[in-house]
């Protein structure tokens, strides 16, 4: 009753495709929730008070510098992990995976373009290329994952150590906080070089990761380098729906592990977020 059938034919082969409108019907009414949440959410952190007319940010100093481009970092971040649930949401739905993460990039992208719009009526934000320019490559990077292999060897992690910032006042909140938040790019390095049938290269990443520093005051922003081990954590072999989805949502997060700084000064960690 709430299957809809369909058939995907090209030159070689017929392909039948249950789309389960149940399913579909509850991704949909969660995406619409999670969009309201981060509306109120933003409205609340950012939106209240006095308007202005559009207003464009411009300049270095205008828009990166401000945050050292961290926040271009979390923007690409929260616009790739948006897409990528809603895109597994209808594949879950029983849409094909092309327009299933097709549909979830749409989403994550009209969604943050309409906050960067928003930003751009209030006079202490504006618009922000940068952001928009982020926004779209986070949102559009799970439907690259799904065509082309290479990207699979790569995906966006988050880690967060609190820096304080918000119960000192500083910050409205954690997100806002770019102190507190690292952005890591993870790597398939090892599999690439020794192949998947090597252990340590089946479970282990590198990764490079990326935070700011110096912002309260803005006296001396400093941007910070990392390069980490990273897990794998879909590569563990248990089998299951939720289990392969349990470890899918852990790939969002980078967890403690053997790190060095690269800059501005290099030091060595044991395990650190």
């Amino acid at each position: 009753m709430n299957n809809i059938s369909f058939s995907i034919s090209d030159s070689t082969q017929t392909e039948t495709q249950q789309i389960n409108s149940t399913r579909v019907a509850l991704v949909c009414l969660a995406a619409s929730g999670f969009i309201a949440a981060g509306h109120f959410q933003n409205y609340d952190a950012w939106w209240k008070g006095n308007r202005n007319g559009f207003r464009f940010v411009s300049g270095k100093k205008d828009d990166g510098e401000k945050y050292r481009n961290a926040d271009k970092f979390g923007h690409n971040y929260y616009s790739f992990l948006v897409s990528d649930v809603i895109g597994n949401a209808f594949v879950w739905s029983g849409i094909e995976k092309r327009n299933a993460f097709f549909y979830g990039g749409t989403i994550a992208c009209l969604f943050q373009s309409y906050v960067e719009v928003e930003d751009g009526t209030h006079p202490e934000l504006g618009f922000s290329f940068g952001d928009a320019v982020a926004n779209i490559t986070g949102s559009y990077f799970p439907l690259l994952q799904n065509e082309y292999p290479l990207f699979k060897n790569f995906t966006f992690k988050y880690s967060i150590i609190d820096a304080g910032n918000v119960e000192k006042g500083l910050n409205r909140t954690l997100i806002d906080d770019y102190e507190s938040q690292y952005f890591w790019l993870s790597a398939k390095i090892p599999k690439m070089i020794f192949g998947s049938e090597n252990f340590f290269a089946r479970f282990f990443n590198v990764a490079v990761g990326y935070s700011v520093k110096g912002i309260h005051p803005p006296i001396h922003r400093e941007a910070e380098w990392y390069v980490a081990l990273d897990y794998d954590f879909e590569a563990i072999p248990i089998e299951g729906s939720f289990a392969r989805s349990f470890f899918h949502v852990l790939n969002y997060f980078h967890f403690p592990s053997p790190m060095i700084r690269v800059m501005p000064k290099f030091i060595s960690y044991g395990l650190r977020w």
